[in-house]
């Protein structure tokens, strides 16, 4: 199946190896989780994960086609 993972700018400037937009091959039953470790993108790297106009849930299946928008973690004071 495939997954499609569109990463925001500023993860793109930390991340060298990530293009604005990536498609990961994974197995039936994979998670959101498994298609960011596709992208070779650290655990907790990513803040929100977005799909369908909604949040993604790290542990959530993901399904063929299905496109997450990655941002990055929200700090600030």
């Amino acid at each position: 199946m495939r997954v499609t993972l569109r990463f925001a700018r500023a993860l793109q400037e930390i991340y060298e190896h990530l293009d604005e937009e990536m498609e990961a091959t994974l197995e039936e039953g994979a998670t959101a989780r498994d298609a960011l470790a596709a992208a070779n993108l650290p655990e907790g790297a990513w803040g929100i994960l977005l799909t369908d106009d909604r949040l993604c849930k790290i542990d959530e299946k993901v399904s063929d086609g299905q496109v997450i928008t990655v941002l990055p973690p929200i700090s600030g004071g």
